[in-house]
């Protein structure tokens, strides 16, 4: 039984509710704290809020299970993160369907295997804008935002369970649950659970702190050998 694209993400809107969540995951080590600095009521969040502080770029391999009631088994995918703060950012499919978007200032890009890159303006493309203004809520360490619009309550010594209140994002996700690592404080496991009982699970790898990207990352779309 072959799988099409179609099957694994079935709509647009889900594409993007999935990539806002899956960015936030890795950007939650940025904004879990209080613009103003208070200290959060969350221990995980200040020993997390201590070391992003140190971190200003990174690089790290992910490997996405895509679980569907459609399917018996999981369709697996490999992929790379490339991140700059404040805004650059590369999330990367590497197989078995090559894909990348690209966030970069208020430009960006999405390529598709083959097909020529689609660039995007964030002044006049409406979708794209609400995916970065998304991400640079968390980015930007606005946490009175955050709490208007997400639940973030903490699991054990390590995890953080992360649930929407907006309707229209609650639409595509109920809860997502992120493991961090004991030593570097980076996200290791990333549990998306979706509202219809399909769930989205990432183990990132192989982290790259403080690692100098070229700036080719972010403005060009080909997958590299």
């Amino acid at each position: 039984m072959k799988f099409q694209m179609d099957d694994v993400v079935p709509d647009k809107g889900k594409i993007f509710a999935l990539y806002i969540f899956l960015i936030m995951a890795l950007m939650v080590t940025k904004s879990a704290m209080a613009a103003d600095a208070k200290s959060s009521v969350l221990p995980l969040l200040d020993e997390i809020q201590a070391r992003s502080t140190q971190v200003q770029s990174f690089s790290c391999k992910f490997t996405q299970e895509r679980h569907l009631a459609l399917f018996s088994k999981p369709v697996i995918f490999h992929g790379l993160l490339f991140l700059i703060r404040p805004d650059h950012l590369r999330w990367e499919f590497t197989d078995p369907i090559p894909s990348v978007l690209i966030f970069s200032g208020d430009k960006g890009m999405r390529c598709n295997d083959n097909a020529p890159p689609v660039h995007f303006d964030l002044t006049s493309d409406p979708v794209m804008r609400l995916v970065a203004e998304q991400l640079w809520t968390w980015l930007d360490s606005n946490y009175g935002k955050l709490e208007q619009m997400y639940s973030v309550k903490q699991q054990g010594d390590s995890t953080l369970v992360i649930t929407p209140k907006e309707q229209a994002m609650a639409d595509f996700i109920a809860t997502i649950t992120i493991s961090f690592s004991n030593e570097s404080k980076q996200p290791e496991l990333v549990e998306i659970a979706e509202p219809g009982g399909d769930l989205t699970r990432i183990h990132f790898h192989d982290y790259n702190l403080n690692v100098a990207l070229t700036e080719k990352l972010f403005v060009e779309c080909g997958i590299r050998d």
